[in-house]
Parts: structure tokens; sequence; C-alpha cells
């Protein structure tokens, strides 16, 4: 059995009542309030104090009665600190009823929402052909944002839900988005968030920055740096969400990493 997540009623009902009014929020505030609705939440690892900018890296899943949302939510209460998220601008459906009828009303709903904390909205993944520029308009934007009020940031790597919680390779250009937020200054934190049968836990790691000699080819170096990253996620996570498995790829997406990593069993 899973922790119970629900939605304390003050802080959701002023949520909904700022989302409708159009109105901005703290979205650092009502991470610490929101946290409240999780049954138990146990952080460990360092967290970082000093004035950053930082940008925390952690895994992205859902299953049914958790929303990826608490992923940020408990990395908002526990660094207490305003973080900018890349949020998605869509929720899409493979079936055509969904597509046509609910992802329209979601493109509204989180463009709203993304005003009202001040996050970047990104195309949804998987990504669409349509899609290409404007992801990369995008990333534009944060790293203007990022150069010139430095954020800290928070981010989920592989952009969209993983089969069964395993960690997957990032989609192409991550790895590039991370090295110029590193060549920026900013500080690489990596977190993994995961649900034992009493509990929702949280992991930070340390600080870790980027080898000085990467290969100069730049698809080749996306995706080195999109390893590295999910090397230090997969080391914060029970061995059952980073599969023993070879090759590291899998040809599907999964990112996998080899026996006898030392990571927690949970």
């Amino acid at each position: 059995m899973s922790p119970r997540y629900r939605y304390p009623a003050p802080v959701t009902l002023s949520i909904l009542r700022d989302f409708l009014l159009g109105r901005n929020r703290s979205f650092a505030a009502d991470a610490v309030r929101l946290s409240k609705g999780i049954q138990r939440l146990e952080v460990s690892g360092p967290i970082p104090d000093g004035p950053g900018p930082y940008l925390f890296l952690v895994n992205h899943f859902s299953r049914p009665g958790f929303q990826a949302w608490w992923i940020d939510i408990a990395l908002g209460a526990a660094c207490r600190r305003e973080l900018h998220w890349p949020m998605t601008s869509a929720w899409t459906y493979p079936d055509a009823l969904r597509a046509r009828l609910i992802t329209p009303l979601t493109e509204r709903a989180l463009a709203r929402a993304a005003r009202m904390y001040g996050f970047t909205l990104m195309p949804p993944m998987p990504p669409r052909e349509e899609d290409v520029e404007a992801r990369a308009a995008s990333v534009r934007r944060i790293l203007r944002l990022a150069r010139r009020e430095r954020p800290s940031i928070g981010m989920a790597p592989e952009g969209m839900d993983s089969p069964g919680g395993r960690l997957m390779q990032p989609p192409s250009g991550v790895g590039r988005f991370v090295g110029h937020l590193a060549g920026a200054g900013y500080t690489l934190i990596p977190a993994g968030l995961y649900e034992t049968e009493d509990a929702c836990r949280l992991r930070f790691g340390a600080a870790f920055t980027l080898p000085r000699k990467i290969t100069a080819d730049p698809e080749a170096r996306d995706r080195e740096t999109g390893k590295i990253v999910m090397e230090k996620i997969a080391g914060l996570l029970p061995e059952r969400l980073t599969p023993p498995l070879s090759p590291p790829h899998n040809g599907e997406g999964e990112w996998v990493t080899p026996k006898g990593s030392g990571k927690e069993e949970g």
C-alpha cells in the first residue's frame, strides 16, 4: 500500500480562487502548505542552503492517486526556495476523442497556472513535429531568464511519465540545456523521489559538475551529459526503479544502470 495524498482545503481553495482571478502566487509558499497533504514525507541528503543559483534535477513519474506535481511540491517544500519550473503546455492522449476534447482544455488551464506561478511552458512530451520550434523558443526563454535573473530552477530531465516509475533516457536536447545552465554558473543538484509502503521519500544528492572534456560533437555531448545526469539521479533511487539490465539504453528509452551500484533499496 502506498502513502496517501490529499489537498488541504484552505490552501487548495485559495489557489483555485487566485487561479480563476488570474492572480500571482508564490510556489514556494504553496508547496510548503500543500506538502502537509502528503501522508508521510521523509527527506534526506544535503539540501543546499546557499544563495545558488541551483538546478535541481529530479525523476518524473505518476500513478493512479499520485500526480507528477507532487514531486514538484515535495521538492519545493524541502528546499524552501522559489523554483522556476518548465511545465508542460498540454496533456496529450493517443486517442482522438480525448485529444480533441481534453487537450484544448488543459492548454488553457496550464497556461493560466504557468502565469500564476511565473513558470515557463514547454510543448508536451512525447514531442509533436509541429512543436519543435516552440520547444526551442521555450528553452531560449529559460536561458535568458537564467542569465538575467538567475532563479533556481527545478527540472525533470525525462519530461514525461515512465513505465512503472523506472528511469528513462531524457529526450534529445536535455543534456545540451543542462550544459548551458552549468556553463552559466548553475550548481547541479540531483534528487530522487520514490514511494515505499509507508512513505514518500525524497533524497538529495551532492552537488556535481560536468567533465571539462566532453566530446566536441554536439549530439554526442548532449547524450553524454544526459547520461551523467541520469546516473546521478539513479544513485538516489531504489534498484527496482533502475533495472540492472544491459545495455544501458534498451532501445525503448528506459535508462538502466549496472548491478552493484550501491543504491538504497526501498
